[in-house]
């Protein structure tokens, strides 16, 4: 069982908290010990803050109680005290709030090794495992929970350390709302009735029955979250969501002498515990970001405080991206804009924010996409439900009923797939947990929600072709002077031998028909069919041909000519790019006029393609048709948000990917790949497994080094399409 508040006021706990904390321990440690008698003081102890007493018999176990931070000077501090002054001892029990873990076990053995001293140490998680395992221990932890973490937990306090972008106080406790209300979204119930019961509850905190609101009051409050939804519209779903959540046990009782309304008791402390979890949640990703950023900057590197700080400006500007990300996804479902790829820029975006960071505006960025490329599953569940909580909030300040304006999105749509949206699924096979194969569950959640997914010949033909490059980079790697092939490089980062790849990619095609192969391959895996545009392509204005032809011979011209790619193959990417683009922009005609009301798509990384919409706009002036260019982030955005996906009865949406990034197979240096093959001579004759294992390790600890030596880290997933379509 969870105990978010207990845990959070363990994590709270400072010097001045040392009598709280004390009394915590010794409640916990009287079911192993109830001859326990505490002997703490201000003043001093000898060293030991308890003491373990049996009759007619000398002491031999001491207790320490500590919410030091520094606790590894203050144990082997305690150690030379009390052997010192109490040399009978044999067992020391350091009780801490810190989160130590196996971290302390060196000191284990010192403790034995020069004071013949066991050290039992029971820390953060001890007691948070133990924390309703017995009456005494649940009162005691709910006491502390009390005294420490519900005064943190008062919206006045918590206002500001949450939804830092917002910055009225009352959006953020309605935001703050709405991320709580995440798993109320997951469910069969309308995403517009379970957003104003959210809204509902955040205009009801710190109510009670003794501090109750009228109607008039809520339904004011909600209005002031929503300053430009429709009044009458918001007053009626209030009224709607009031009278579902007043019901008999529901989590809002009605004084029916006052007719006004507050939190049920059990609803407020639940609330509490589901605030403190948030918290929690927040300090993790911050914990990530201080991760992401060490090795960046020296400075931060040696002050573990200073780190911590930055950490925390570095969680409030991905806020502020996944806020701007939020509303720019409102924006294109409204016509007012197109779902491009808002992260793609992010040193741009951080710069913008003006924080006052150490880290430089790359650096930063960097460390950010660090954590966004493989986050903990903790932090990726936070972060989803945070960027889901403000593109909910974006929505529901320009239209009150969500349900109505996400349910035309993409119903019966057609995406088309780039070669840069399929090479990521053969990559991702080679990962063995499904749950981390991020564009093929974002893909298959799109295909069971009753999107068609499609791909032309040439898109067919560019993955082939990849492929057969894949295999003759092994015959010439001593003289390839290009790109390193990205479907090579995910198969050696996966840990395999090199020697087995031409085995691997014979699954994908043969040497008969292998574009047939690589057809079927994809139809049996992933659910995508072939269907050319070539005719529609064909049939369109010689202005938009022209149009859309001249970009990306621009584009290709730039990319290949400086490896010397032949032309007759340039030229081929260019005519596949044009019927892409054209044959989606002419299948659209007949269909809704709003960007994300369309039914036919494309799906690609293209960093050109997200210029499409100013070029056309240019080029062909006010006719200029919409651009049919899709994120692979805003398609995840709209699936999570759910009335498409319900429609289709598909819930489970946990390995519904946050951002998409393939960051960990781009440009990739030959330092890495060697690394790899060496790790794999050096384990060679051990389990397979393990020599995977070991080459993953190994690769994991050296692409940080080789990222701080060279420039490949900052390249940004849009800017390695070429590397993903070599050809």
């Amino acid at each position: 069982m969870s105990h978010p508040r207990f845990e959070f006021a363990l994590g709270q706990l400072r010097a001045e908290h040392w009598r709280p904390f004390e009394r915590l321990a010794s409640e916990f440690l009287l079911e192993d010990f109830p001859n326990l008698r505490t002997t703490a003081s201000p003043s001093g102890d000898g060293g030991r803050d308890g003491e373990l007493f049996e009759l007619d018999k000398d002491p031999r176990t001491g207790f320490q109680y500590s919410v030091t931070v520094e606790w590894r000077p203050k144990i082997r501090a305690t150690l030379r005290t009390l052997g010192e002054n109490f040399p009978q001892l044999r067992r020391v029990i350091y009780c801490t709030s810190q989160e130590i873990g196996a971290q302390a076990d060196n000191l284990k053995t010192e403790a034995w090794d020069d004071f013949g001293v066991q050290l039992d140490i029971r820390d953060r998680n001890w007691f948070i495992e133990r924390a309703a395992s017995t009456p005494q221990r649940a009162t005691a932890s709910e006491e502390l929970a009390v005294a420490i973490a519900d005064p943190l937990l008062q919206e006045r306090k918590l206002v500001t350390v949450v939804a830092t972008p917002l910055s009225n106080e009352e959006s953020r406790v309605a935001l703050l709302q709405l991320a709580l209300n995440a798993r109320d979204r997951e469910t069969e119930r309308g995403i517009t009735r379970t957003s104003f019961e959210a809204l509902v509850k955040a205009a009801l905190v710190n109510t009670s029955a003794e501090s109750t609101r009228s109607l008039a009051e809520v339904q004011s409050t909600v209005r002031s979250f929503l300053p430009g939804a429709n009044a009458t519209q918001a007053d009626a779903l209030v009224v709607s969501a009031l009278n579902r959540l007043a019901v008999k046990r529901g989590p809002v009782k009605q004084r029916t002498d006052t007719k006004t309304y507050h939190l049920a008791f059990e609803e407020a402390r639940t609330w509490k515990e589901n605030a403190a979890s948030y918290l929690l949640d927040q300090q993790e990703v911050e914990a990530d970001l201080a991760a992401g950023a060490y090795g960046l900057h020296e400075g931060l590197d040696k002050d573990p405080e200073l780190l911590k700080t930055e950490a925390v400006l570095l969680r409030q500007a991905l806020e502020s991206l996944l806020l701007q990300r939020g509303e720019a996804f409102v924006d294109a479902v409204h016509g007012a804009g197109e779902p491009a790829a808002s992260l793609g820029e992010l040193a741009d975006l951080v710069a913008a924010l003006q924080l006052p960071l150490k880290l430089s505006t790359d650096s930063a960025a960097r460390a950010i996409s660090n954590v966004l490329a493989g986050p903990s599953d903790r932090t990726k569940v936070h972060l989803t439900r945070i960027l889901d909580a403000y593109t909910l909030f974006a929505f529901l300040q320009q239209t009150p009923d969500v349900q109505k304006t996400l349910s035309r999105v993409f119903s019966g749509g057609e995406i088309w797939l780039d070669t840069s949206a399929i090479l990521p699924l053969l990559g991702e096979m080679l990962i063995e947990e499904p749950s981390q194969r991020n564009f093929t569950n974002l893909l298959a959640a799109a295909s069971a929600s009753g999107v068609s997914l499609a791909v032309t010949d040439g898109v067919i033909e560019e993955v082939e072709a990849h492929l057969e490059n894949s295999l003759r980079y092994i015959r010439m790697a001593a003289e390839w002077r290009a790109r390193i092939p990205f479907v090579y490089s995910a198969y050696i980062f996966s840990g395999r031998a090199e020697s087995d790849f031409p085995v691997w990619v014979s699954d994908i095609k043969g040497s008969e028909e292998p574009q047939l192969d690589v057809e079927q391959f994809l139809a049996h895996h992933f659910g995508i069919r072939k269907h050319n545009l070539s005719t529609l392509a064909d049939a369109a204005a010689t202005e938009l041909r022209g149009a859309v032809q001249e970009l990306w011979s621009q584009a290709h011209s730039q990319r290949r000519t400086k490896r010397g790619a032949p032309i007759a193959s340039t030229q081929r990417l260019i005519s596949h790019d044009v019927e892409n683009v054209v044959g989606v922009i002419e299948h659209r005609k007949g269909s809704p006029t709003s960007p994300l009301g369309y039914d036919a798509w494309w799906l690609t990384l293209d960093s050109t393609a997200f210029k499409l919409k100013k070029w056309l706009k240019d080029q062909l002036g006010k006719n200029a048709p919409a651009s049919p260019v899709l994120s692979p982030d805003y398609l995840a955005q709209i699936l999570r948000l759910g009335p498409l996906r319900r429609e289709h009865g598909v819930s489970d949406i946990s390995t519904m990917p946050l951002t998409i990034s393939i960051r960990m197979f781009e440009d990739v240096p030959p330092e890495l790949i060697n690394i790899a093959k060496s790790t794999r001579e050096k384990f060679s004759g051990y389990d397979e497994l393990r020599i995977q294992r070991e080459v993953r390790d190994a690769l994991n600890a050296s692409r940080m080094l080789v990222s701080k030596e060279t420039d490949y880290g900052s390249v940004l997933e849009a800017e390695i399409v070429d590397t993903l379509r070599g050809s």
